[in-house]
């Protein structure tokens, strides 16, 4: 327990289990609505973390109360000083919570609660405390400040809202009260505040110092975008007697993205390229430079995949593998002097799986991650055959040997019955980096080939789930900052290369790959599909798999069933009965797409946290899995809210700042971009946020929002944006049922547990009244059965062939 008074910017000093004494300050924390405290970090490297809470409460008669403290770690609660309740209970996402009474005196009183967590990748670290009965008054001490002055600020604060969570431009455009005055300041920036005031009950805030993805941590290397996208706008009243403030999560986009292709594949290539030579101290950099340049090869270029690799940080893999591209593409003359022998040495003493000594935080556990081991594992050992591995004392033969026949069950399996993390925004590229670097480099030319065929695949599904460079379908697994922008996509650059749309971002890796490969070609026919866009294209796409226990910790059958309906003008997408009513955790289930920023959802959240380490969080994932079908331009949806649910209802993303035009009718929010529509209802309808990070960008039912329509639409077919919104019928809302008839459709009908119908009809029957055969991928350009040999690509006269059990031929490998 902590000797100092709990005063805020006072000091602290803290003795944590192991012995080991902290110092520091206290920090002041505006809790968001869930009433959590959030260290919430992602931890590259095992970490043990140490966290201090304290509060001071005022009540006016003597009494016992129920103190109520959640964690999803070990406490030690003290009061006054005295310790009165430990819990060495821990959970992985959802806190636990205990009692303990306590006898509070008429004066205050001090709770302070210490807390630790032994961490591994994402950790979420949170508390919550609340005490039962009557209010009580919670006092923090703080020099200079006035309660009354502080009561008004908290009043204004409370009234604030920043409209665009993301913008291509360093500024930001608050709303709140009338006139008031207030300092703000970019927390990654120049910590010096700027006074501003609200004329209109608006401003525009200037970022000092902001430039995209400016949160990126040290241990992200070029492959993934883990991090949010965003930093943080503080805003203050402008009263030095008043330390009271709020912080919006605000990110600085990439400014290019394409909806359309301007010129040709080589032209595309370049841009990449030139791109990726200004990201800065990445693997990706180097080799974008010395394919354009023949630049040497720099050691300031591969700092961070080296130190990565190093210190076995999570995602090393895939820096190791882009490691191994640098090492088998650029010649040996062209490196810095010692700057080879430095790679060689560290990938030698690399661990390459999780049975192979040593202790880390690297991932094993999920399917991209399994594949860019094999992979690395793979070129590492075929790349030095004959020395001795420093970590496992095997030589490079067999660590050859061993990540090939990994590889090889992986994408096999894969070939046949497709992906777990099916058209994931975020793994889809990851997939791909590990797939054409085996295509490019493996001296076992049949896993090469088998290696072609499923980034074939990989890039199909890409090309026909996307709509405008925008990966809108529905998600196996992604983050917040993709479902709110499209640029932060790791899959964007991979399209921006492929068929020249999409966006420029750092994600950048996978695609420095594929742009700089020499056997591996995307297909002419996946381009065509890439580029055709119908008056109406209608898609689906049903994938079957097992899970394997030792790989996966999960051992159980995978399946998804994503359907896609997109125009010129707009797209909807979902993923029908996904494991309905069952804990989710990452799966974007459904959303309409109108533009980079305009994506349009609905989750049940079980927190107010958008960070990801939360799993899931607000925006990206549920807590209970809905039920979601569609039939073409609508989507209906239901969703269960148990008694107990922490949140208790579901929201909407609806960016209404990124909208050309928006309504309200009745029971609809309706939107247009452009010429295309989009409409939500819900019973009783629901209402845009007015204040806070997510001011004007998210809608909250008016009931628990258990039940959703949405429906899509564009001029070409509805008339005009008026004509659209009064086309609407009322969709018919009862107990987990939800019914609507879309105009110009047919009677649509959905319950919890009762057959989806259309006019009367379950659509999960054939005409026999059995359960339907679903095919596997069924779209205008390809057919396939589950348990075909051949997947056949066929449209605009372009066709390609693949063959599911061999994969697909290259040509010699050879040269540089």
């Amino acid at each position: 327990m902590p000797t100092e008074p709990v005063t805020e910017g006072g000091p602290v000093t803290y003795t944590g289990p192991t012995g080991l004494t902290h110092e520091d300050t206290w920090q002041r924390v505006h809790t968001t609505p869930d009433g959590l405290v959030d260290w919430s970090a992602f931890c590259f490297t095992p970490e043990y973390r140490l966290a201090l809470a304290a509060t001071v409460v005022e009540v006016d008669q003597a009494e016992w109360r129920t103190v109520r403290l959640a964690s999803t770690g070990p406490t030690m609660l003290f009061h006054n000083g005295r310790l009165i309740a430990e819990s060495d209970t821990v959970s992985y996402m959802e806190p636990i919570e205990h009692q303990t009474p306590v006898w509070l005196p008429s004066r205050t009183s001090t709770l302070l609660v210490a807390s630790w967590q032994v961490a591994f990748r994402e950790c979420r670290q949170v508390l919550r405390l609340r005490i039962n009965g009557l209010p009580v008054r919670v006092v923090i001490p703080s020099a200079g400040a006035d309660e009354y002055v502080s009561a008004v600020a908290e009043q204004v604060l409370d009234a604030i809202g920043v409209t665009r969570w993301g913008s291509v431009r360093p500024e930001v455009p608050l709303v709140g009260p009338e006139g008031a005055r207030l300092r703000t300041w970019w927390t990654d920036g120049p910590q010096q505040a700027t006074p501003v005031r609200l004329a209109g009950g608006q401003m525009r805030v200037r970022l000092a110092g902001a430039s995209q993805a400016e949160d990126r941590s040290d241990g992200v290397g070029s492959a993934s975008m883990l991090s949010t996208g965003a930093g943080a706008l503080r805003v203050a009243v402008d009263d030095d007697r008043a330390p009271v403030y709020r912080s919006f999560p605000v990110a600085v986009l990439p400014p290019e993205y394409r909806a359309e292709p301007e010129g040709d594949p080589v032209r595309w290539r370049q841009e990449l390229l030139e791109h990726i030579i200004g990201v800065d101290g990445v693997t990706a950099a180097e080799l974008a430079r010395w394919e354009l340049t023949g630049q040497n090869v720099t050691g300031s270029g591969l700092t961070r995949a080296l130190g990565m690799l190093t210190d076995r940080a999570d995602c090393a893999d895939f820096e190791g593998v882009g490691l191994l591209n640098l090492w088998h593409r650029v010649p040996p003359a062209a490196w810095e002097p010692g700057l080879r022998a430095r790679v060689r040495d560290t990938l030698l003493g690399f661990k390459y799986w999780i049975d192979q000594p040593g202790l880390d935080a690297m991932c094993y556990f999920t399917e991209n991650h399994q594949l860019v081991w094999h992979t690395a594992e793979t070129l590492a050992g075929e790349a030095f055959p004959d020395e001795q591995f420093t970590n496992t004392g095997w030589s490079g033969a067999k660590h050859a040997e061993h990540g090939r026949a990994m590889a090889r069950e992986w994408i096999e399996r894969r070939l046949a019955g497709g992906f777990s993390e099916f058209d994931s925004n975020a793994y889809l590229a990851i997939d791909t980096l590990a797939l054409v670097s085996l295509a490019e480099f493996t001296t076992d030319n049949s896993l090469a080939e088998l290696a072609a065929g499923l980034a074939d695949r990989v890039l199909f599904s890409l090309a026909a789930n996307s709509w405008r460079g925008i990966h809108g379908a529905a998600h196996g697994r992604s983050y917040v900052q993709t479902l709110r922008s499209s640029r932060l996509e790791e899959t964007a650059p991979i399209m921006w290369l492929c068929f020249g749309v999409g966006a420029l971002n750092d994600a950048v890796l996978p695609a420095t790959v594929l742009a700089t490969a020499r056997r591996y070609t995307v297909p002419d026919a996946v381009r065509a599909v890439a580029w055709h866009c119908p008056d109406q294209w209608w898609g689906r796409q049903s994938y079957r798999g097992s899970y394997r226990f030792a790989h996966d910790l999960l051992e159980r059958p995978y399946g998804s069933d994503a359907v896609v309906y997109r125009t010129p003008d707009v797209m909807l997408a979902s993923v029908e009965d996904y494991r309905v009513g069952l804990p989710g955790l990452q799966e974007h289930i459904w959303g309409a797409t109108l533009g980079p920023e305009t994506q349009i959802f609905v989750t049940h959240p079980p927190n107010a946290s958008s960070s990801p380490s939360a799993r899931p969080n607000a925006w990206a994932g549920n807590r209970i899995l809905p039920r979601v079908r569609q039939f073409r331009n609508t989507a209906l949806a239901l969703y269960r809210i148990p008694p107990d649910d922490p949140v208790g209802h579901t929201h909407a993303w609806f960016p209404i700042a990124h909208l050309d035009e928006w309504a309200t009718r009745g029971v609809w929010t309706a939107g247009r971009v452009g010429s295309g529509y989009v409409a939500l209802a819900t019973a009783g309808g629901a209402v845009p946020v007015t204040s806070g990070p997510e001011a004007w960008q998210a809608l909250r039912p008016a009931e628990a929002g258990t039940a959703w329509v949405c429906t899509v639409g564009r001029r070409a077919t509805h008339g005009t944006f008026e004509e659209f919104l009064a086309s609407l019928a009322e969709p018919r809302f009862d107990s987990d049922r939800v019914r609507f008839t879309p105009p110009g459709g047919p009677d649509l009908d959905l319950s919890w547990a009762a057959p989806f119908q259309v006019d009367g009809r379950p659509v999960d029957l054939d005409g026999d009244g059995r359960p339907e055969a679903k095919l596997q991928i069924d779209n205008l350009a390809c057919r396939l059965r589950h348990g075909d040999d051949e997947m056949v690509i066929s449209i605009d006269g372009a066709e390609h062939r693949i063959d599911l059990r061999r994969g697909r031929p290259l040509p010699p490998a050879g040269g540089q």
